[in-house]
């Protein structure tokens, strides 16, 4: 089986996301991509998110009539900060027989030298590098192939969209209530306003 894992803060999870997975999916001809809403992020400690049980059931609701989608809590099941390191090895564990790829896109790319044992991501996964706005996606190749040389089988960009949609910009049109219509899959829209997960925070 080919295995994309696709981690984030999905909060909220939107068409953008469900987009990076699709294309990834088809241009790498994975079988199934694994969504993997983060615990604590340790690059992001501090910021406010939304509760781990609320995003997960966000990305249940997105992927619900996506057979080839799947999500899991692992992250936010455990304490701590998440690691993908010890997301990649759990998953591993969980499908030793797999190929697996690592869905990241182009901003994360170049953080990449900052994560937690990238040797050992690099030993388990192909990285799906996917283009984002503003990024320049054949820079940050170039500078991790200039300090990793040996992975150059490893990384590969996959051509996407420019759809310039961050899940902060769809918070802040959710706290002034703006339309975010055709940006949300609907059952997450319907699901937040239950919930009431967007009013007005601290933070924003």
């Amino acid at each position: 089986m080919r295995l994309g894992i696709f981690g984030g803060t999905f909060d909220p999870i939107h068409i953008g996301h469900l987009v990076v997975a699709q294309v990834a999916l088809e241009e790498a001809s994975l079988d199934r991509v694994l969504f993997v809403p983060a615990g604590v992020n340790p690059l992001k400690v501090g910021r406010s998110i939304t509760d781990g049980s609320h995003r997960l059931a966000m990305v249940q609701r997105a992927l619900q009539d996506c057979p080839q989608f799947t999500v899991t809590s692992w992250e936010l099941d455990r304490p701590g900060p998440s690691f993908t390191v010890e997301t990649v090895l759990h998953v591993r564990e969980q499908y030793p027989d797999a190929e697996l790829f690592l869905i990241i896109g182009a901003d994360n790319l170049r953080l990449l030298p900052k994560w937690k044992s990238v040797e050992n991501i690099l030993e388990q996964v192909t990285i799906l590098a996917l283009n984002r706005p503003g990024e320049d996606l054949k820079s940050s190749c170039q500078m991790m192939l200039a300090l990793y040389p040996h992975i150059n089988e490893q990384i590969r960009i996959v051509d996407m969209p420019g759809l310039d949609i961050s899940s902060t910009w769809l918070r802040d049109r959710l706290v002034k209530n703006l339309s975010v219509k055709h940006l949300l899959p609907a059952e997450v829209i319907r699901y937040s306003e239950e919930n009431k997960l967007y009013e007005r925070r601290d933070d924003q």
